[in-house]
């Protein structure tokens, strides 16, 4: 039983009204009344309860409450229990001696006084309440000094393992000090390689701390940084705003990153990467962050991006190549099938016997067609043969007036049959050159046919030869279609028309100027292309030494390689 809980008080008698009485009288009182009729009731009770007292009828029929009192305080838990015992009548000194004998603590006689039966029983609780108080406390004294004894030798070994454990973690410090000092070593000189540098900056005094000299490390002199050591005093003026950006971003959001140029006395530039967090410091808040020389990497970077492209270009070339190859070859297939067709188809009128009223104009055009069939051959060898690294040209005296007469009477009858007026000039007597005449005459000839043939009806085009000194100077302009902006860097290359489509109004496989720019660049000159744009015509000028392979060994013929 606990201090919190009512007592309770036994009231023995075997007469019923009189229990109801009892309980009545008792009623006012914090206690709890347990009844019993009979000796064996009250012994069951005293088993299950723990009672403040005990009210006894010192007369019952089956035995007397002296001879129950004295089984009750047989009993240990029992025996300390106040007895108050009850008489209907007056008691002798013998029976009172004997009530005492047995743990009476006092007799009372009926009718019962309530007043004085709750006094009685109030003093009974009372002593009660503080016998249990009294033994929890007790109990908890015993516990404490228990617990206190168990904590005195836990002490004692806890001492005991504190000073063994002292003495192994003097030792683990000295061992890990001597680590942290090597392993401080280590990080430093990784820092130092990685180009990496830790800091922390004052935001009040603006002043940083590093973990290794800045300037040493990032390649700049003393004194670069100035007392606060900040690499912004070297910046990149186009970065600097970048840099204030981020410290205000971060005094925001309590993150900082960045990344600019910094500029070394000698000009070179230097890319550090920062990234940092906003802490609060006790005096000042503060910024703590690594700063990183990323340079390489972004030398790295961009020279991957340039493989990249290279690679693109290289694809995109090599699919435009086969795009070219494949028109080429439908151009081919074309411009050999088209001459073939009309003098086949000629042939076989002849053959039939069928009368021809101008059989001179039937051998014309077999015969118009054969030299463009003859031509397209032609072309196709001698880009075979540039291609193939080796070219000889036969070098000799040659009169430009009268080449460039002849080339102007083979080409008439194409200018005259679209209607293109030609003119040429020699802007002072030119006199002989050095060159090979053939090849000469192949160069000019591919260009005004070239003329003549993107010119429409009614147009012209101009041929002007020129000579300064020993340079020979060779334009040809024209008033036809043009060439647009787009096509004008690809116009010198092989198998390359600005309209490529089997369709096109103007023949050919796109060999001609590719030729041309060979044949003039092994004269040791050159050759470039000028047009306005669609509809403004177009300018070719080749520039080339008056006397070509004068410095050979032979007056006569050299061998060039292409």
């Amino acid at each position: 039983m606990t201090i919190s809980e009512r007592p309770k008080i036994l009231i023995v008698d075997d007469q019923p009204r009189n229990l109801d009485a009892f309980e009545a009288m008792l009623a006012p009182t914090d206690c709890e009344v347990v009844r019993a009729t009979t000796p064996d009731d009250a012994l069951l009770a005293l088993l299950k309860h723990q009672f403040a007292a005990i009210v006894l009828d010192i007369r019952m029929p089956e035995m007397s409450g002296i001879d129950l009192a004295k089984l009750i305080k047989q009993r240990k838990r029992s025996q300390h229990v106040p007895i108050l015992f009850l008489t209907a009548h007056s008691v002798d000194d013998d029976d009172v001696l004997k009530g005492y004998g047995v743990g009476a603590v006092d007799y009372l006689s009926k009718p019962i006084n309530a007043d004085i039966l709750r006094s009685k029983i109030g003093a009974f609780v009372e002593t009660f309440r503080k016998t249990i108080a009294l033994a929890e406390l007790n109990g908890q004294l015993h516990r404490e000094i228990a617990d206190r004894e168990h904590a005195q030798r836990a002490l004692q070994t806890a001492n005991e393992q504190l000073e063994r454990r002292v003495q192994e973690r003097t030792a683990a410090l000295t061992r890990a000090h001597q680590g942290v000092r090597e392993n401080e070593e280590r990080l430093r000189m990784a820092l130092e390689v990685a180009q990496i540098a830790a800091w922390e900056w004052n935001l009040t005094s603006g002043r940083m701390q590093w973990s290794t000299d800045p300037e040493a490390l990032f390649g700049f002199p003393p004194g670069s940084f100035g007392d606060e050591l900040r690499i912004i005093r070297v910046a990149h003026p186009d970065d600097r705003q970048r840099i204030e950006d981020a410290t205000a971003a971060a005094l925001r959001t309590g993150t900082y990153e960045a990344e600019y140029r910094a500029v070394r006395p000698d000009g070179t530039t230097v890319w550090i990467k920062e990234r940092g967090r906003v802490v609060d410091g006790p005096e000042a808040p503060r910024m703590v962050g690594i700063s990183r020389d990323v340079t390489a990497e972004r030398e790295h970077a961009r020279e991957r991006e340039r493989l990249l492209r290279s690679e693109q270009m290289a694809r995109d070339e090599a699919e435009r190549q086969g795009r070219l190859k494949d028109e080429f070859l439908a151009n081919l297939s074309h411009e050999l099938r088209t001459p073939m067709n009309a003098i086949l188809g000629w042939l076989s009128i002849l053959e039939s016997g069928k009368p021809i009223r101008e059989i001179h104009s039937a051998l014309a055009v077999i015969y118009r067609n054969a030299q463009m069939q003859a031509k397209l051959i032609e072309d196709l060898l001698d880009m075979n043969r540039l291609m193939s690294g080796t070219v000889q040209l036969e070098l000799s005296a040659v009169d430009v007036g009268s080449l460039l007469q002849a080339t102007m009477q083979t080409l008439q009858p194409a200018a005259d049959a679209k209607g293109v007026q030609v003119i040429a000039s020699l802007d002072r007597p030119i006199g002989e050159i050095r060159a090979d005449a053939r090849r000469l005459q192949q160069v000019l000839w591919n260009l005004v046919h070239n003329a003549i043939k993107f010119t429409p009806r009614h147009g012209r085009v101009e041929i002007r030869v020129s000579r300064l000194e020993d340079e020979l100077k060779l334009t040809v302009t024209d008033s036809g279609q043009g060439i647009s902006s787009a096509f004008l860097p690809h116009v010198f290359e092989r198998f390359r028309q600005e309209d490529a489509s089997p369709t096109r109004a103007a023949s050919g496989l796109g060999l001609g100027l590719s030729i041309a720019k060979q044949l003039v660049e092994l004269h040791g000159g050159t050759i470039a292309a000028a047009s306005g744009g669609d509809g403004l015509g177009a300018t070719f000028v080749v520039t080339m030494p008056a006397n070509a392979g004068l410095a050979s060994s032979s007056p006569d013929a050299v061998t060039v390689s292409a």
